[in-house]
């Protein structure tokens, strides 16, 4: 990989460097991911630092939890990643997998400097996470175990490992860090070597694997067991238009009830798919939207969420604001037949849902 920097007088190459080279050790990594897990290039919390494995008395690097409540393990090497960091992972991934809620907030204390607080509450911070990424549907926490690890450069050995391991529905990913020298400034740049990069253009699934058709083949499980042949003709309009329109990281299709589409691995919109309407939930900063102004705009109906589920259904298409955290809203937007995609009116108002997004 060449990094270049555009200036005035054209692009210039930005030199690699070496991790050894510059002094940088394991806990430089550790104190970038700390304070901003996203350099892995997904939403994780952090909560564990050099966390003690009791069982086996060593520690782990890193602890996070993922916004679908997996805990994930996170090992850190400044130089290649080789075998046996692999066999630690899962070690460490088989006894965590027993650990209870209390053990986790355990750690998350310790790690937040919160150690006899007693207003300090761990499901609380797990909760806000998830709502920040989008997810409204609170998971439990631990009810499946990742493994992130991440180096100056991957073998051949380690990557097969992993990828034999991800066959087996063991969730492992490696990260290759490589850093570059200008002047005083150092560059960092994390990429995901396995699992390889997907083009979003590429029906992607593996014949034979029934257990979970949406995570195989998730575009025909939503157009064609999901939606009705009209939500079906909707969604592919809608799609489009969210694809000549904005630079998104979607349509995702591999979860059971909503297609997502992300911004910077935050859904900025979650499309559920049913036969009769579609519901769109769109994630925007506080305040932006007011439902009643919003529904004159859209030229739809309010849409309360005090009315029963038999009055909701029968309501044509309808719009409701609601507030999430301090920072945030969700919009719910109920797309029914009589919905027309295609307005101008409904294109004006994704650009600004866009730009409302508060990531």
């Amino acid at each position: 990989m060449v990094l270049w920097k555009i200036t005035d007088k054209g692009p210039f190459k930005v030199n690699e460097t070496k991790f050894k080279k510059e002094k940088l050790l394991e806990e430089h990594l550790e104190d970038w991911i700390a304070k901003d897990p996203s350099i892995l290039g997904e939403p994780l919390l952090v909560f564990g630092r050099q966390v003690i494995i009791p069982d086996i008395k060593d520690r782990l690097d890193l602890l996070a939890v993922d916004p679908q409540g997996s805990i994930t393990i996170i090992e850190l090497k400044r130089g290649q990643l080789k075998d046996p960091v692999d066999i630690q992972g899962l070690r460490y991934a088989s006894y965590i997998s027993k650990w209870r809620f209390q053990d986790f907030e355990n750690i998350s204390r310790n790690y937040f400097g919160k150690v006899g607080d007693p207003e300090f509450n761990f499901n609380e911070l797990f909760e806000s996470f998830c709502s920040e990424a989008g997810v409204d549907d609170i998971p439990n926490i631990n009810a499946d175990q990742r493994i992130i690890i991440v180096g100056s450069s991957v073998r051949e050995k380690l990557g097969s490992v992993a990828l034999w391991l991800r066959d087996h529905n063991i969730n492992i990913k490696l990260i290759e860090v490589l850093a570059y020298k200008e002047g005083e400034n150092l560059f960092i740049e994390p990429s995901t070597i396995v699992p390889m990069p997907v083009s979003r253009f590429i029906a992607v699934g593996k014949p034979g694997a029934e257990g979970q058709p949406w995570t195989t083949d998730g575009k025909s499980w939503h157009l064609e067991k999901r939606c009705s042949p009209k939500t079906k003709e909707t969604l592919l309009l809608l799609d489009q238009i969210l694809q000549d329109e904005f630079e998104l990281e979607g349509p995702r299709w591999n979860q059971k009830a909503y297609v997502a589409y992300p911004v910077n691995n935050y859904n900025w919109l979650c499309v559920y798919t049913k036969p009769r309407f579609l519901l769109l939930h769109f994630l925007v900063k506080a305040g932006v939207f007011k439902t009643e102004e919003l529904a004159k705009r859209l030229g739809v109906e309010q849409f309360d969420a005090e009315e029963s589920l038999s009055d909701k259904l029968g309501m044509p298409s309808s719009v409701f604001v609601k507030n999430r955290n301090p920072s945030s809203d969700k919009i719910n937007l109920r797309a029914k037949e009589d919905f027309d995609v295609k307005s101008e009116s409904f294109t004006e108002f994704l650009r600004d849902a866009f730009k409302a997004f508060p990531k």
